[in-house]
């Protein structure tokens, strides 16, 4: 090769790795979805719900889902198999990899929606638009349950009177949600300003039945629920239901645990024998025995560890134990509704030692149905629950009846089934039209008890004086205790989550 030539030569090579370069970072950036960037910038973009499971659509006409309600070939006229397949799919979507990336975890894509207190700052700012077009920059914050501030509740009791028997062993997990929109609800919240007081009392309709403009149909919202443990220890212990008791039924009375391997050192797919919740017995703890891989979990870190401790701190619970970074919240519930339909569509998730036999409220054939491709994963762990309707046969919106009609039960064990009647003194309780003898635990429907989310009163700015709840019956959407009162289109959160820029819409006159 000549002198000559050499300079040409070094070109073409400097040229070819330049080329390489960049055919190496685009690849790249296809296999991680275009997460690269973001990682690096810490941001994290809120991701729709995507369909990932065949014959699975979303958002589902309407039309279609009326027909697996109201189908004369089903005992009651319900289809429960095509309902169970559709919320399904909603979970399959929610539990994907989203591609997003926080501090080194792959986000699913419920983790990157924006929490109702994410919202409520949005909409606070005036970002009218924020819900449309914001970013994260952390996952949404843990919170206590504000349900649990109005009557006795079940997992509290067990997170307050547990003891520690064993120092390797972690049988005092703190419990924690977070409520969180998906990016066509928290649009439509900052769009409307929905959280606002005096935005709300615009919908007062004197003499009438008030409403909130409707979320859109692609909306849904979620309240993922977690116990959060210790990482120092070697296992984290679990309440794992067994199945309902004919009564209210509170965590801290379930008699089986299971425990959650924290180095993950179980075999695969394990057969679990969950274990009395006092039974000290090697060996019994070791059958009941898991790993912690087996759930949907999460690090705490230094940020969210604050504001926990500060959420203690303001609700008086500080005496639980202060919240550190490396703790582990572990999945272990999850409420999931979409607006398909205008009473929208409820669904509910809770962990389960036998995914493929659950106890009730779940069933054989819910899990029976469950998608192939979740099958053997994390997300395959957890049982379905449905209540696509408050009775069957289905009523209409308005006008139907509790008579000749059976109860659709609709709970979850770790949020419901320790409530009972004693809401406040009993002054919390709808009165139940279908059946005065039924019982606040697992007789509770989902849709029964949000139709009723109406703005707090004005005689108590800061109380929770509306907060009604009701066991499993039908309510019309112009039923009586409406009038004069303002519906939040089934949206707890919005109740809880209000700005007070206004006092409430006042009581009308007779």
């Amino acid at each position: 090769m000549s002198n000559k030539k050499l300079p040409l030569v070094i070109v073409l090579l400097a040229v070819c790795i330049i080329v390489a370069v960049q055919c190496n970072d685009n690849d790249q950036s296809k296999t991680t979805d275009n997460k690269n960037t973001d990682a690096k910038s810490g941001i994290i973009t809120p991701k729709a719900l995507p369909v990932t499971v065949p014959g699975f659509h979303f958002p589902e006409d309407s039309n279609a889902i009326y027909s697996w309600m109201n189908n004369k070939q089903f005992p009651n006229n319900y289809d429960s198999a095509s309902v169970y397949a559709h919320a399904w799919g909603v979970w399959a979507g929610l539990t994907a990899s989203s591609g997003e990336v926080y501090q080194g975890d792959t986000l699913r894509i419920f983790e990157t929606w924006l929490g109702i207190s994410e919202i409520q700052d949005l909409i606070n700012a005036g970002n009218t638009q924020g819900g449309c077009t914001a970013t994260k920059t952390q996952r949404t914050m843990l919170e206590r349950p504000k349900q649990f501030g109005h009557g006795p509740t079940g997992i509290l009791k067990h997170a307050l009177m547990a003891k520690r028997y064993n120092d390797t062993i972690d049988v005092n997990p703190g419990f924690w949600v977070t409520v969180s929109y998906d990016p066509d609800a928290a649009c439509y919240a900052t769009t409307n300003s929905i959280l606002k007081q005096s935005v709300i009392n615009k919908y007062a309709v004197e003499n009438g039945v008030g409403n909130i403009p409707a979320f859109p149909q692609k909306a849904i919202t979620i309240k993922p629920t977690y116990l959060v443990g210790s990482a120092t220890d070697s296992l984290i212990q679990i309440p794992a239901w067994s199945g309902p008791k004919d009564t209210a039924y509170a965590a801290n009375l379930w008699p089986t645990v299971v425990y959650a391997d924290v180095k993950n050192r179980q075999a695969p797919n394990k057969q679990l024998v969950p274990a009395a919740a006092n039974d000290h017995d090697p060996a019994h703890i070791a059958a009941a025995t898991c790993n912690l891989s087996d759930f949907i979990n999460f690090k705490v870190d230094a940020k969210m560890a604050a504001y926990m401790n500060q959420e203690d701190s303001t609700q008086g619970l500080s005496g639980q134990g202060k919240a550190v970074a490396g703790q582990i919240a572990i999945l272990v519930a999850m409420h999931v509704t979409t607006k398909e339909i205008s009473n929208w569509t409820w669904q509910t998730y809770y962990w389960t030692p036998d995914p493929m036999h659950p106890d009730k409220p779940s069933s054989d054939l819910a899990a029976s149905i469950m998608p192939a491709a979740l099958k053997g994963t994390v997300a395959g762990h957890y049982a379905v629950v449905s209540s696509y309707a408050m009775v069957i046969p289905n009523q209409p919106l308005t006008g139907g009846t509790n008579k000749g009609v059976t109860p659709i039960y609709g709970y979850n064990p770790y949020l419901e089934s320790g409530f009972d009647t004693s809401f406040a003194g009993g002054n919390l309780v709808f009165p139940n039209k279908l059946n005065p003898k039924f019982y606040f635990g697992d007789q509770t429907n989902c849709m029964s008890c949000h139709t009723l989310a109406t703005p707090t009163s004005l005689t108590t700015r800061s109380g929770v004086s509306n907060d009604l709840y009701t066991t499993v019956q039908y309510i019309s959407n112009t039923d009586p205790y409406f009038v004069n009162k303002i519906r939040l289109d089934f949206a707890w959160s919005i109740q809880a989550a209000t700005i007070n820029d206004a006092p409430p819409a006042a009581k009308k006159k007779e």
